[in-house]
């Protein structure tokens, strides 16, 4: 997408942090304007978890204890009105697997078994709150009100490479009769292209994959930078979603160690935060 720079002036680049009883939240300035949906990616602030995962962690596989994370999980819950019980997890492996779920999934990866393996979850239910769990990765939200249909993806350089944002696109189109050009979509913080330094190779990959040469800049000797926000917002044009319905919150969990975990900044002895999507019944 040779034109990609000109077309991404397009894109709203803003967001806002929103407190509620403690715990701060970050959310895209568009989709808050929507009515029909609530939606957000945590902050580390706000938890009870100690160093260092001080102190909202919301990830079940790090050292720290269970316990103090599924508290996190209501505390979160409880700040900004959702029930609990609603919660329902990806299970991801940096993959492009896209599921969808209902009342039926309540709980699971939380309280319950965890889903197939996806990176990908959607609902028409609006009982449900989808969840997707992140460390540097991004995460991709889909709206379609005409339909009354979500979804939500957690997007690593694997899962942005193999189109996760895309494919949850076509998934929503084939559950739910979604018309991507009537979707919103907005894309979470994540490691930004000054920060994600990754093997020469996988750069020339991306530039090729999405036929930008400005998606990859050089690095280090043998290393390059990759600009995963470019790549996902390039997927939802491909997926045939308006440049105008398209924002993204502009934040960097690598830079911004105040409100982010960062795997890449810290590695596995940090937190790790959550998107959240729900509609409004």
């Amino acid at each position: 997408m040779q034109n990609f720079s000109e077309i991404s002036r397009s894109v709203n680049r803003s967001c806002r942090i929103i407190e509620s009883a403690g715990v701060r939240i970050a959310a895209a300035d568009d989709l808050s304007a929507m009515p029909g949906i609530e939606h957000g990616f945590s902050t580390r602030i706000g938890g009870i978890s100690p160093a260092p995962f001080d102190s909202l962690n919301m990830s079940l596989t790090r050292a720290d204890a269970k316990e103090n994370v599924k508290r996190n999980y209501r505390i979160f819950a409880d700040a900004f009105g959702i029930d609990f019980g609603s919660l329902v997890l990806v299970n991801h492996e940096h993959a492009s697997n896209v599921v969808r779920v209902d009342r039926r999934d309540f709980g699971r990866g939380l309280t319950r078994e965890a889903l197939p393996f996806c990176d990908g979850i959607i609902t028409n239910d609006p009982t449900v709150t989808l969840v997707t769990l992140h460390a540097d990765c991004s995460c991709v939200y889909l709206y379609d009100a005409e339909h009354s249909a979500i979804g939500l993806a957690h997007a690593g350089w694997k899962g942005t490479f193999k189109r996760v944002g895309q494919r949850m696109t076509e998934k929503m189109a084939e559950e739910f009769g979604t018309d991507p050009a009537k979707l919103a979509a907005a894309i979470g913080p994540c490691i930004c292209k000054n920060c994600f330094e990754v093997d020469e190779s996988i750069g020339r990959d991306f530039a090729a994959e999405f036929d930008y040469e400005g998606i990859s800049k050089p690095g280090r000797p043998g290393k390059a930078y990759v600009d995963i926000e470019a790549a996902l917002i390039i997927q939802l044009l491909d997926a045939g979603i308006p440049p105008q319905s398209i924002c993204s919150m502009g934040l960097c969990t690598f830079e911004r160690r105040d409100l982010f975990f960062s795997y890449r900044r810290d590695g596995a002895g940090t937190g790790a935060m959550i998107g959240f999507l729900r509609m409004k019944n």
